[in-house]
């Protein structure tokens, strides 16, 4: 699994995500209180720091927090995103 290529989708998905404003979803009272929070988990996984890799599983779940507050538009990235996830986890042994 390239992690690059994940670290690269997570900040294209900050980027989408910060565009937004409203809305509710898994605890986030808007979109921005969730990118503020997708944008530290970045952050960290780039560093090298694997306890945030559950809650970025968690946020990019099919329907969870990330589709709630980007819809359709960010469909397709989420889904790669956890698709990407599922085998970082799967290969770093981390339970979720």
């Amino acid at each position: 699994m390239n992690k690059t290529a994940l670290i690269e989708e997570l900040k294209d998905a900050y980027q989408l995500v910060a565009q937004y404003e409203g809305g509710y979803s898994g605890g986030f009272f808007n979109a921005k209180e969730f990118a503020a929070a997708l944008n530290e988990a970045i952050r960290l996984f780039e560093s090298g720091d694997d306890t945030g890799v559950k809650n970025l599983w968690l946020w990019f779940a099919p329907t969870t927090t990330w589709d709630t507050f980007v819809g359709s538009e960010g469909i397709e990235l989420g889904n790669s995103i956890f698709e990407k996830l599922e085998q970082y986890i799967a290969e770093n042994n981390i339970k979720v």
